[in-house]
């Protein structure tokens, strides 16, 4: 199913199956836990496809340093 079913999705089934308000939508009886398992085992697996966008920031530098480098 993978990719070809996810594009066909109108968006209002598709939101349905969004991850932030599907468990209202099952509460609701829009969908059923089955169905939406279902929906999540038949999507790709596209973690290879992610960039890692991490947090390497430089760490700032500690206090005495920041006084010694302005007292000379």
């Amino acid at each position: 199913m993978g990719r070809d079913a996810e594009t066909k999705l109108d968006p209002k089934t598709a939101r349905l199956y969004d991850k932030r308000t599907v468990d209202r939508n099952i509460k609701k009886g829009l969908l059923s836990r089955k169905d939406y398992e279902k929906h999540v085992k038949s999507l790709d697996d596209v973690a290879d496809k992610g960039v890692y966008g991490g947090t390497e920031a430089e760490a700032p530098e500690p206090p005495e340093a920041e006084e010694a480098s302005s007292s000379s």
